[in-house]
C-alpha cells in the first residue's frame, strides 16, 4: 500500500467518534433514514450467499436496529453487537436483553481467532482510516470461509454540500472518504479470499441544507475534523450556504444529498494463508 493510501484523509480522533455517536444514541434512528436504507439493501444482498451462521458479529451496531434483524433473520444464531461508543452500546442493551453489546475498538476486537461465521457492518468503516489493519483484524476473527459483508462510504459522498460550504469559506465542514478500489487493495492485503467492491449513488432529497446538516448532527455523523472551524457559524454563512446550494435543486424542487455507496463482501481464510502469500484479484463491479 502506498504511503499516500496510509495517511489519514481526516484529522478526527476515537474519543471524539465515540463521544459525538453516544450523544446521538436517543436521536439517532429518527434522523437515519439513509443509514435504514443502506442497511436493508446491504440485507438484500444476503439471499446471493447459502448461509446458516451460529455466531454473527454487527460491527458499528449502532443503536441495534440491524443487530435485532439479524436476529430475526437467523433465530438460531448468536448475535453479537459492538460499537465504538459506549452510549450506543448501552441504549442498545436497554432496547432489548436478546443480543449480547459490547464496547469494542474495530482495530483490535476482544473475540478469539475464529469467532463468527458471519461478520455484518452497514456504514463503519468510513471511520476508519487503517483499513488494511482492519481487515486483517475482521479476517482473523472470521472463521475459514465466514462472511464479512459490509456497506461504506466513497469521496462522492455529499459533494453538493461539499461544495457549496466551500464558496462559503475554506474550512473543512465535510469528512472525506476513501476510493472504493483503496477498500479492495486493503482486503487484498489482509489476504481475504475473493473480495468483492462496487457502489451506487444513492439520493436523499431535503426542502433545506440545514434540515441535511440537522440529520447529520442528529445520528453523530456531523464533522468533528480537528480542521473545522471551532467557531460559530453566523447567520449569514448559512444564508450563503442555502444560496450556493440551490444549484443543485431538482426537478421536484428538493435539495438532493447523494451519497456514495460502497458495497463489500470477502470471506475468511485459513491463519496459514492469511499470513503468506496467495495471488488474489479484487473484483469492482
Amino acid at each position: 500500500m502506498s504511503k499516500t493510501m496510509q495517511q489519514k484523509i481526516n484529522q478526527i480522533a476515537k474519543e471524539d467518534i465515540a463521544r459525538s455517536f453516544s450523544r446521538a444514541a436517543s436521536t439517532y434512528d429518527d434522523a437515519a433514514f439513509f443509514q435504514k436504507v443502506a442497511g436493508e439493501r446491504l440485507l438484500e444482498r444476503l439471499q446471493y450467499f447459502k448461509l446458516q451462521p451460529t455466531n454473527i458479529l454487527d460491527l458499528g451496531c449502532g443503536t441495534g436496529y440491524f443487530t435485532r434483524e439479524l436476529s430475526k433473520r437467523y433465530p438460531n444464531a448468536k448475535v453479537t453487537g459492538a460499537d465504538l461508543a459506549q452510549g450506543m452500546v448501552e441504549y442498545c442493551r436497554a432496547q432489548s436483553q436478546q443480543q449480547e453489546y459490547l464496547c469494542a475498538d474495530a482495530l483490535g476486537l476482544p473475540f478469539e481467532s475464529d469467532s463468527f461465521d458471519f461478520v455484518f457492518s452497514n456504514l463503519t468503516f468510513q471511520w476508519i482510516d487503517e483499513l488494511p489493519q482492519l481487515f486483517q483484524e475482521l479476517n482473523r476473527v472470521l472463521k475459514p470461509e465466514g462472511l464479512l459483508l459490509f456497506t461504506t462510504l466513497g469521496p462522492e459522498t455529499l459533494y453538493e454540500l461539499k461544495q457549496s460550504w466551500a464558496a462559503v469559506n475554506d474550512y473543512q465542514h465535510v469528512n472525506n472518504f476513501i476510493d472504493m478500489h483503496h477498500v479492495g487493495d486493503a482486503m487484498l492485503s489482509a489476504r481475504l479470499s475473493d473480495p468483492v467492491v462496487d457502489s451506487e449513488p444513492v439520493v436523499i432529497g431535503y426542502s433545506k441544507a440545514l434540515e441535511l446538516m440537522r440529520d447529520l448532527k442528529n445520528i453523530g455523523a456531523h464533522n468533528i475534523d480537528s480542521s473545522r472551524n471551532h467557531g460559530l457559524t453566523s447567520p449569514r454563512q448559512l444564508r450563503q450556504l442555502e444560496k450556493e446550494y440551490q444549484q443543485f435543486r431538482m426537478e421536484d424542487g428538493q435539495l438532493p444529498a447523494t451519497y456514495e455507496l460502497i458495497y463489500g463482501h470477502a470471506f475468511g481464510t485459513e491463519v496459514g494463508v492469511a499470513m503468506g502469500y496467495h495471488d488474489y484479484a479484487v473484483e469492482i463491479k
